[in-house]
C-alpha cells in the first residue's frame, strides 16, 4: 500500500484568513485516487490510450480543468509523518490533547495538517502537529494531509502563524518565532510583523522578553508571571534584580501598576549613585587641576587658568604689559632649552 490514499474533497475547511493567505487556492473538485506524481502519469496515459472521438462529442462534453496537486488533500499513514524542525511551540499540555482527541474520535479531523516532503523523502509537518498527536492518542491510523512545497523560511512562517491565530504559543515562544525568522533569515522586525499580522512595535516588545534571564522565562511560560509584569523588569539594570522582584511579584501577588512604582524608585536610586560617583570624580580632578594652575601661577608669576574637559582643553596666561609679554616668552624659552 502506498504512503498516502485520497480523501474527499468536502472534508477540507478554511485554516483562517491568515493562513488561507499562505495556503492558497480552493478544495479539489477532483477525487484522484494516487499520489500527485502518479496520478499525473496515468492521466498522460489514458489520455494517449483513449479512442477518439467526433468534433461534436468533444463539444459536448465538458473537459475538467487540470487540479493542483498541492490543492489536493491525501489521506497518509499517521506513522509517515513527523514533527516539523521549525515548530514553535515547546508545549503541549495534557488536558487540552486529551480533549482535542476525544473530539476527533467522534467527528474526526474537520481540518487538515500542511506538511512538505523533506529532501530526505520524509513528510514533515509545517501546521497541524497539535492534531497530529490527538489523532494519535484517539487511536487513529491514517490523517488527512495536504502536501505543500515550502522552503525552510515558509515552513518557519507558517507554523508560527498558524499559533499565534489559535493563541496556541506562550509569549517566550511566540518571541523565540520572531527572533528565528530574524536572525536565521534575516528578516527585519517590521518585514516579520506583516507576516505574522502584527504591528512592529507588538514583534519588538516581544523579541525583548528574550533578554531575561532564563528564569524569567521560564515563570512566563508557565503562566507564573505575566507579560505585562516582565516588560516592567526589562527596566531594571541587573538581572539578580529582576529575577528578586518577579519572585516578589509571584509570592505577594504584586499588581503591574504597584510592580512600575517600585522598579522606578530602584532605577531612580541607581542613577542617583551613578551621579553622586561621577560628581565625586569630577570634584577630584577639578582639584587637581586648580593645584597644577597655582603651581605653574609660582613659576611664571602670573595669573594662569586651565579649562579642562574629558582630558582636552586649554592653558591661559595672563600679561598685562608689552614687558611682561617678553618676559613670559623668555622665561618660556629658557624652560624649553
Amino acid at each position: 500500500m502506498s504512503d498516502f490514499a485520497v480523501e474527499s474533497s468536502n472534508k477540507k475547511k478554511g485554516l483562517g484568513r491568515g493562513l488561507g493567505s499562505l495556503l492558497g487556492g480552493p478544495a479539489p473538485t477532483e477525487i484522484p485516487t494516487k499520489a500527485p506524481s502518479q496520478a499525473a502519469t496515468n492521466n498522460n496515459v489514458n489520455t494517449a490510450s483513449a479512442p477518439t472521438v467526433s468534433a461534436s462529442s468533444q463539444q459536448a462534453t465538458p473537459v475538467a480543468p487540470p487540479v493542483d496537486p498541492e490543492s489536493k488533500i491525501w489521506k497518509v499513514g499517521i506513522d509517515k509523518l513527523s514533527p516539523g524542525q521549525y515548530q514553535p511551540r515547546r508545549q503541549f499540555d495534557k488536558e487540552p490533547l486529551q480533549e482535542l482527541a476525544q473530539s476527533i474520535k467522534e467527528n474526526g479531523i474537520l481540518q487538515p495538517i500542511v506538511a512538505r516532503r523533506t529532501t530526505s523523502g520524509k513528510l514533515e509537518i509545517v501546521a497541524g502537529e497539535r492534531r497530529w498527536r490527538a489523532a494519535q492518542l484517539a487511536g487513529l491510523h491514517e490523517v488527512p494531509v495536504i502536501l505543500k512545497s515550502y522552503d525552510d523560511k515558509q515552513a518557519l512562517e507558517l507554523a508560527i502563524v498558524e499559533n499565534i491565530q489559535r493563541e496556541d504559543l506562550n509569549p517566550i515562544e511566540e518571541a523565540e518565532g520572531y527572533s528565528r525568522l530574524i536572525s536565521e533569515f534575516k528578516l527585519s522586525q517590521q518585514q516579520v510583523a506583516e507576516k505574522v499580522g502584527k504591528d512592529r512595535a507588538t514583534v519588538a516588545n516581544a523579541v525583548r522578553l528574550l533578554s531575561l534571564p532564563n528564569e524569567i522565562k521560564e515563570m512566563i511560560s508557565g503562566n507564573e508571571l505575566s507579560v505585562g509584569h516582565a516588560k516592567v523588569l526589562l527596566a531594571l539594570p541587573e538581572p539578580k534584580k529582576q529575577i528578586e522582584f518577579a519572585k516578589k511579584v509571584i509570592n505577594e501577588k504584586i499588581a503591574v501598576r504597584k510592580l512600575e512604582k517600585m522598579v522606578q524608585a530602584v532605577v531612580k536610586g541607581h542613577e542617583d549613585k551613578e551621579e553622586e560617583a561621577a560628581g565625586f570624580d569630577s570634584n577630584v580632578t577639578q582639584r587637581l587641576i586648580s593645584g597644577l594652575s597655582d603651581e605653574l601661577q609660582k613659576m611664571l608669576g602670573t595669573k594662569v587658568n586651565i579649562d579642562y574637559s574629558n582630558s582636552k582643553g586649554k592653558i591661559s596666561i595672563h600679561f598685562y604689559s608689552d614687558d611682561e609679554l617678553t618676559n613670559l616668552v623668555d622665561r618660556l624659552k629658557e624652560g624649553w632649552q
